[in-house]
């Protein structure tokens, strides 16, 4: 009888001991929200294809990248508990095909090709208290048909992070592609619609 006691007495020992076991927090899970009214477009056949955006192996991954300046600036680091609900270049790209419609005139002209490289996608602190999001990117026009001089632009975009943590670098990185998007659509109806 005092065998079983004891046995019973460690089993809720350790039940009990599982309770106080610490848990990890649950991660929070970030996108580029919803997409902001579309420009008025042709509502007809685009006058470009959109390929999927590409990005370096470290922009590869859901990990929502900052650096710290002022300490490690060599050093790329992901915050523990934030992450994209994709990988960068995927949100990128749900974007653009949400965004670009031809402009007017634009449309019944063959398809050219954009293909679009992620360069630069985080957070960066000059201070632990102050920080800024970098969005940089390149964007290649291939014309339709291989008629015609293939296009490049790039951009370099940053505004200050409204607070200096993983929501901040969430919101000044999604502001950044909606500020993006008009300069992009403009620079493509300049070269796909001439």
């Amino acid at each position: 009888m005092t065998a079983r006691l004891l046995a019973a007495l460690l089993a809720a020992l350790a039940l009990g001991a599982c309770s106080l076991a610490p848990v990890a927090p649950a991660k929070a899970v970030y996108d580029l929200g919803p997409a902001p009214d579309a420009s008025a477009g042709s509502g007809g056949p685009l006058a470009w294809r959109i390929a999927d955006v590409t990005a370096p192996p470290w922009l590869g991954g859901d990990g929502i990248a900052y650096r710290l300046a002022y300490e490690q600036p060599l050093r790329l680091q992901h915050y523990r508990d934030s992450i994209w609900a994709a990988p960068p270049a995927a949100l990128l790209t749900q974007r653009l095909r949400e965004r670009l419609d031809a402009p007017a005139g634009c449309a019944t002209r063959p398809a050219a090709l954009l293909a679009v490289n992620l360069d630069e996608f985080e957070q960066v602190f000059a201070s632990p208290s102050s920080s800024r999001v970098v969005l940089r990117l390149h964007a290649t026009l291939w014309p339709a048909g291989a008629t015609g001089p293939t296009l490049q632009q790039h951009w370099r975009l940053e505004r200050p992070a409204a607070t200096p943590d993983a929501a901040g670098a969430v919101r000044g990185l999604a502001q950044a592609v909606d500020e993006l998007l008009p300069q992009l659509a403009g620079w493509l109806a300049a070269s796909a619609c001439r």
